[in-house]
């Protein structure tokens, strides 16, 4: 990589606020699509293609993940009430002078039990990001933001399955992660969960769901589950479970299959020993699939990209931040495999960068159907004295050919639809349990094979 743009970060890179306002701060570039993993209000992280009903049980207890932002506030919150805020003065255009002059008639005249400084300045905080209009921008509480970065890296504290939401008769575990507590416990795919903490869960939203089953890490809950008809009961440890973002293996005509789910984590690492192991086999085609990938880090997906392309232009990002436009480049050196690119409508950011830049430079088919469209990435700011966090829209990223996805998305160059039947059915069920009836993944390997 040129320019010391091989540098591999963390999504939730801490951005410290440079004391010039005029000063670049070191960044951490988000590229999330409407696809991503959220944390709900519910403690559970969910598994958010629109429509589908698949969850995962790995929750962050009381984590949020929404709209909000900044504390341009107050500068200071000294102990006591709200009258001893040092407040924000001679801001101009910026003037915080009503939050200000609420926050002390609620300390000098509310009657009843008034909510904390700190609490009614970080809903302020909230609501004010919320009032931007953009989805993607978002302020964090330390608390919120500490939850976020552990379900950005892969870890979560719950007991590590997904489940398909529940349909009356009970709610189908469709995979036990590796490592996990919920493997310890002796759950397997395919137990069909009834009962959790003695609740009947089998007509419950999939949100109560992960309410039930997550909890505090060290804390146990009792599942009770019908595996071949015989009813069984565990007590399944809550804790920190890591999800790992590739998956792979080696289908029929010795065509390479590699599953990834995000650019976040350690997927660039997981990434290259798939292709370091692919190779060892004598490995020469190969497929990757990223749909319902929602994105990650733009570092992560150009240091990916440029595993599997030759010296070339990856994408460019300009913006606010970038008034100039930046390109990432991709170097000479790369692995040798002829490969397809599958999507779908989920796939988005990152992985459209990714299909992006191979489909402009020729490197590889993309197949499936036309991506979601976000062309946009985010910057995460660390806030002053400890007041949280702030991510912001700041730059659009395009491809080499000069194109912003933004709304458009990428089309394949094979449109190939799936059944309706398997639509909205997560990755990991079509590739273990239905790849035969997976008409895009079929397409690639017919590709592969001419």
């Amino acid at each position: 990589m040129e320019d010391g743009k091989n540098e591999i970060f963390d999504e939730t890179k801490i951005t410290e606020a440079a004391a010039d306002p005029q000063a670049e701060p070191d960044r951490e570039l988000l590229i999330f699509g409407e696809g991503d993993s959220k944390l709900g209000k519910e403690s559970g992280v969910k598994y958010t293609k629109p429509r589908i009903g698949y969850f995962i049980i790995a929750g962050l207890v009381g984590a949020i993940v929404g709209v909000a932002l900044t504390l341009l506030l107050v500068s200071k919150i000294i102990g006591g009430g709200l009258s001893r805020l040092t407040l924000i003065k001679d801001m101009g255009e910026y003037d915080s002078s009503v939050i200000s002059e609420l926050l002390q008639r609620i300390d000098a005249t509310h009657f009843g039990e008034t909510p904390s400084a700190k609490e009614l300045i970080d809903k302020a905080a909230h609501a004010l990001v919320d009032a931007m209009g953009d989805p993607y921008a978002s302020y964090y509480t330390v608390k919120e933001y500490e939850d976020y970065t552990a379900s950005f890296n892969g870890n979560y504290y719950g007991i590590g399955i997904l489940v398909q939401n529940p349909d009356g008769t009970g709610a189908l575990i469709r995979r036990v992660y590796e490592g996990s507590f919920a493997e310890q416990a002796g759950l397997k795919k395919g137990d069909l969960i009834i009962a959790v903490g003695g609740e009947d869960v089998t007509a419950v939203t999939g949100n109560e769901l992960v309410s039930l089953i997550t909890g505090d890490e060290g804390s146990t809950v009792e599942i009770v589950f019908l595996r071949d008809g015989e009813k069984m009961t565990v007590n399944v440890t809550r804790g920190a479970v890591y999800v790992k973002r590739v998956d792979y293996f080696v289908l029929d005509n010795n065509i390479g299959y590699l599953y990834l789910s995000s650019f976040s984590g350690s997927a660039e690492e997981e990434f290259k020993a798939a292709l370091e192991d692919f190779k060892a086999k004598g490995i020469t085609k190969l497929i990757v699939d990223l749909r319902d990938n929602p994105g990650g880090s733009l570092y992560t997906v150009v240091n990916i990209c440029d595993m599997l392309l030759p010296k070339c232009n990856i994408c460019s990002m300009q913006g606010k931040s970038t008034p100039d436009a930046e390109y990432f480049n991709s170097d000479e050196s790369m692995y040798d495999f002829e490969f397809v690119v599958l999507v779908n409508e989920y796939s988005a950011s990152a992985s459209e960068i990714f299909a992006g830049a191979m489909q402009d430079n020729g490197r590889a088919k993309i197949i499936g159907v036309k991506t979601y469209g976000k062309g946009v990435v985010q910057t995460t700011y660390k806030l002053d004295s400890d007041h949280g966090w702030l991510k912001l829209t700041t730059d659009a990223y395009y491809t080499p050919n000069g194109t912003n996805l933004g709304g458009t998305g990428i089309t394949p160059d094979i449109i190939v639809e799936l059944p309706e039947e398997l639509r909205y059915m997560d990755i990991y069920t079509l590739y273990t349990e239905y790849s035969g009836s997976d008409t895009q993944l079929q397409a690639a390997i017919a590709e592969l094979l001419k």
